[in-house]
């Protein structure tokens, strides 16, 4: 018999207390500020990952992953790990994800269908795209019950020492599946649409009934009303009626519907900070809640605080950790992939690609909705992305990491070097590329200070030659300036460019210069001019990245 969280057997009234019982915000711990190399290794809750402590990385973005009833318990947990990362002096993440369900992880199949969401009609969604063998569904984060479940594992993970929790998946739950082509007919359920009403009452204070007729076409036998509580769906407003009576049930954001724009499309391991639709503000303020209530649980519990992350873009976390995975809303592209993080052309890396304009969306997207906290880029799976990672020639594999994820680094972002995932994948190890992980993640250790905390400059750079990707980099609170080139005349292998010229317009001129790379073992100091700002330089060599310290 399968394995059942303690707080599903809890009664209504023992649920409300725990609700009412969370305080204020806690603050998060640890200087991520200075965190550096980042790795991805996930394993299941009772395994380890031995390439972690070789890499040894400032941390991994989540080291284990609660998944169905796997994690539901603490004896299910190898926490004895974290003493072992600690002693590497390394940060240890934990994780699970916090919208994926089974029939298994819950005491009953009523409880299972509470926990889910709902397509317009109330009938739970169901998600056999995923191809498990089992039924699965995507959990309810309106379900205040849902909720108190997801906090259940991330209860134990904090009992057992973690230093952070990284929440996968948290708005996955609105895209409506394969079963109707992804066209947003989900989360549609009791609690979301009491909360619809809510949000809507609270938008349009000054609002008449004939206010909700004219402008969303309401009717007298199904009206918005002030006099009735929100959540009463039989004698107040329910959408999913509304739905139905337009015809819009099976396709309920068509932008025929009226409050199609209010209610708003969900953009799954997005949080958009200019969207305040409906969905959007209420999972923010659902999101903020599990945030505040885990810090606070630490810091009540054991006496320090937490480390919190997500898939994508999120506030209130300490760090982002975005996933690449195709059909992202990170570029606008004629097969709606979205950008392409990964780049393969026949089976070999296309290095001739540059990702600046991607990262750098990325970091400025994340300093919108959650402030200067890191940004991180791991190759996320299963998907075609990685598929072509792992299948790359081994020199263009580690080429990859030599280009993008150093291009990463020149636009303020962090690259999580892939270790393992937990669909049997080949590892690290397995392809061959450890040793190099371990060399090239040494440079990004010993001049770690270069790249902690910046952003990026708009003032201008020039090169002389094509196929060089140029920024400028600021360090927040220092003011340290650093050039960064990433060369891109790339054919299944790196040609150097030599003898060319950088100019960069800095406003003030630097005491001196020095040049560094992974590509050379030793700095360098090249000669150059700078007048009233504008600095001028000649590069003898690029291989793959070098940066000028200024």
């Amino acid at each position: 018999m399968p394995r059942r969280s303690g707080l599903l057997r809890w009664s209504a009234g023992m649920m409300a207390a725990a609700l009412a019982a969370w305080g204020q915000p806690a603050p998060a711990a640890g200087p991520v500020k200075d965190f550096v190399v980042y790795a991805f290794s996930q394993s299941d809750v009772h395994e380890e990952d031995p390439q972690v402590y070789e890499l040894d990385p400032d941390t991994t973005i989540r080291a284990i992953g609660k998944w169905s009833t796997a994690g539901d318990e603490a004896a299910d947990y190898n926490f004895a790990q974290i003493d072992r990362y600690h002693a590497k002096g390394i940060t240890f993440m934990g994780s699970g994800t916090a919208s994926v369900i089974f029939p298994k992880d819950f005491a009953t199949a009523e409880i299972f269908d509470d926990m889910s969401t709902r397509d317009a009609d109330g009938d739970p969604v169901p998600h056999d795209e995923f191809g498990f063998p089992e039924p699965a569904r995507r959990g309810n984060l309106f379900n205040p019950r849902y909720r108190e479940y997801l906090l259940s594992w991330a209860r134990i993970q904090v009992d057992g020492g973690v230093d952070g929790l990284n929440f996968d998946e948290v708005n996955a739950g609105f895209s409506g599946g394969s079963k109707y082509g992804f066209n947003g007919n989900e989360g549609f359920d009791d609690y979301a649409i009491a909360d619809f009403n809510r949000y809507l009452l609270e938008k349009y204070p000054a609002f008449t009934a004939a206010d909700w007729k004219s402008r969303f076409g309401m009717t007298d036998d199904n009206i918005l009303r002030r006099d009735v509580p929100a959540g009463d769906l039989a004698a107040n407003f329910n959408y999913r009626a509304y739905l139905r009576a337009g015809g819009w049930n099976r396709d309920p954001l068509n932008a025929a519907n009226p409050l199609a724009r209010e209610w708003g499309r969900v953009v799954a391991n997005r949080m958009y900070a200019e969207d305040t639709s409906f969905t959007a503000t209420y999972l923010r303020r659902y999101w903020k809640e599990l945030v505040d209530r885990t810090r606070a649980y630490s810091w009540r519990t054991r006496h320090r605080g937490v480390l919190i992350s997500s898939n994508g873009l999120w506030p209130y976390v300490d760090f982002n950790s975005v996933g690449m995975y195709p059909w992202n809303p990170d570029e606008q592209t004629p097969d709606f992939r979205g950008a392409d993080y990964v780049p393969v052309v026949e089976g070999h890396l296309n290095g001739a690609k540059s990702l600046q304009s991607q990262y750098r969306y990325l970091k400025e997207q994340s300093a919108r909705i959650a402030g200067h906290v890191p940004v991180v880029v791991f190759i996320d799976w299963p998907n075609d992305m990685m598929t072509s990672y792992l299948n790359l020639p081994l020199e263009e594999r580690k080429d990859y990491w030599r280009i993008f994820g150093a291009e990463a680094y020149a636009n303020g972002i962090f690259p999580a070097f892939h270790l393992k995932d937990t669909v049997g994948s080949p590892t690290a190890t397995d392809l061959g590329m450890m040793d190099f992980f371990k060399t090239y993640t040494r440079f990004y250790k010993d001049h770690r200070a270069l790249f902690s905390d910046n952003v990026i400059s708009t003032r201008a750079v020039r090169v002389s030659v094509a196929h060089v990707a140029a920024s400028l980099l600021v360090q927040r609170g220092t003011g340290k300036r650093s050039l960064h080139l990433v060369n891109h005349n790339y054919d299944q292998g790196i040609t150097p460019q030599s003898g060319f010229t950088v100019e960069a317009d800095l406003g003030s001129c630097p005491r001196r210069v020095s040049l560094v790379s992974p590509d050379f073992p030793h700095a360098k100091s090249p000669a150059f001019s700078c007048q009233y700002g504008k600095l001028r330089m000649t590069v003898d060599r690029l291989d793959h990245y070098d940066i000028i310290r200024l």
